[in-house]
């Protein structure tokens, strides 16, 4: 698909809902959830008075994204049914004025790191300064393992994360994505339901510069694995590395809890 001009769209145009499948989306055309879009489109054809909004339709640039470059791309506009708690932001890049606080919560991250745990670091421009912090090429969309400090699986699937996990103690490692809040189900599918019931009680190392958790206005951190039980686990209150000798306990919950 070739890059457009945005065009506004009249109000007689039809509204659109995307309906996300756990790949990263820099697009607020999306709902939160499978779920949370199916109970938008009821909504819409219950009642007809749905409120909509123009919506730019963003996708991310493949192969600028394998060499560490988020850039972005406007596809266009479309109308958006809108209702609180079941569509997404846009999700937000970090400013090159926030590298500093990146690097501060990477060097945090490295020093909580304990011997003989194999530590999941999943996809992200966080954990890709956290894996150069220790030295390591970071698979740009992948998950990479790592165990005291050296590279023991590359982009591994979930059954290799799984044979990771069974073979000692393990914690995934996540950021947050900017504007949106997701820490699971979105472009980390790798760390599936399996792997994190794999993981035991403390499963994640959550670790973000302060400035994403301010920007979300006090909405909650969300998982979305696509299990409900296993999202029902998470949901509470985490600590986030945010800087040096930093961090901060963050609201935590499923998309499905906050759909009013």
């Amino acid at each position: 698909m070739r890059p457009e001009r945005a065009v506004r769209p009249e109000r007689a145009e039809p509204a659109v809902l995307g309906i996300p499948a756990g790949v990263k989306m820099y697009s607020p055309v999306f709902a939160v959830t499978p779920v949370a879009a199916g109970a938008l489109a009821a909504d819409w054809l219950g009642s007809g008075t749905v409120p909509t909004a123009v919506r730019e339709v963003l996708d991310v640039d493949e192969a600028a994204l394998r060499r560490a470059r988020v850039e972005p791309v406007l596809y266009g506009s479309l109308r958006v049914p809108q209702r609180l708690g079941r569509t997404q932001a846009r999700k937000a890049p970090t400013p090159v004025t926030e590298q500093e606080a990146v690097a501060a919560a990477a060097r945090s991250a490295v020093r909580a790191m304990r011997p003989g745990v194999r530590y999941l670091l999943g996809p992200g421009g966080t954990t890709a300064r956290i894996a150069a912090e220790l030295g390591i090429a970071k698979t740009p969309l992948g998950v990479d393992v790592v165990l005291d400090g050296r590279l023991v699986a590359a982009g591994a699937d979930e059954r290799r994360l799984l044979a990771e996990v069974a073979a000692g103690p393990a914690q995934a490692v996540v950021t947050v994505i900017g504007g949106q809040g997701f820490l699971l189900g979105r472009g980390n599918q790798q760390l599936s339901p399996r792997v994190i019931r794999a993981l035991g009680a403390d499963p994640l190392l959550v670790v973000a510069p302060e400035q994403k958790l301010v920007d979300l206005g006090g909405r909650p951190l969300l998982v979305d694995t696509g299990d409900p039980e296993v999202d029902a686990s998470l949901a509470g209150h985490i600590r986030v590395i945010t800087g040096a000798a930093a961090s901060a306990f963050y609201a935590v919950a499923a998309p499905e809890a906050l759909v009013p």
